[in-house]
């Protein structure tokens, strides 16, 4: 689950991921709402195309203004290992990369842990809307298939020169 996702190695690591056989599944904000003001979808919705290209499961937060700000991800490994990493980073290049101070705690052990059993419940619960709840939307409410934005957000990642 993550407000911002399009740090490239991030990305390319979910799609070889996926291409080994890992089940990958990623709930994103639409970035359509930032503080009471509309935005236009970047990054997210630009990632969200390349990983639903690569065969990946998109949802998008159901959001109605607010944003969902969460920034966590749960590995639960074959050999069963687990592992969250979650704090203040967004998964960009300025987060990771050290442009913004943030910080993160990467939690790993047995996958049956009760830390990692919790993360999992509630994204299951985010991703199936479980409880009469619609937490999540399918990935073609926001998508956009639009090649010039997408371009836009890579050379807006690389360079930094972004909010995200």
């Amino acid at each position: 689950a993550m407000f911002y996702l399009a740090h490239r190695p991030i990305v390319r690591a979910l799609i070889a991921a996926h291409r080994r056989g890992a089940e990958v599944r990623i709930l994103l904000d639409a970035n359509h709402d930032a503080f009471g003001h509309r935005k236009d979808g970047l990054p997210n919705r630009q990632v969200a195309w390349e990983l639903d290209r690569a065969g990946i499961a998109v949802r998008w937060f159901k959001t109605q203004g607010e944003q969902a700000h969460g920034k966590w991800l749960l590995i639960r490994r074959a050999d069963g290992g687990g592992c969250l990493v979650s704090g203040s980073a967004n998964f960009t290049r300025r987060n990771l990369d050290g442009f913004n101070l943030e910080t993160d705690l990467v939690v790993t052990g047995p996958a049956a842990h009760s830390v990692f059993q919790s993360v999992g419940t509630l994204f299951e619960r985010q991703w199936r809307n479980e409880d009469g709840i619609e937490f999540s939307l399918a990935y073609g409410v926001f998508a956009e298939r639009r090649l010039l934005k997408y371009l836009r957000y890579r050379f807006m990642e690389f360079s930094g020169w972004s909010t995200f």
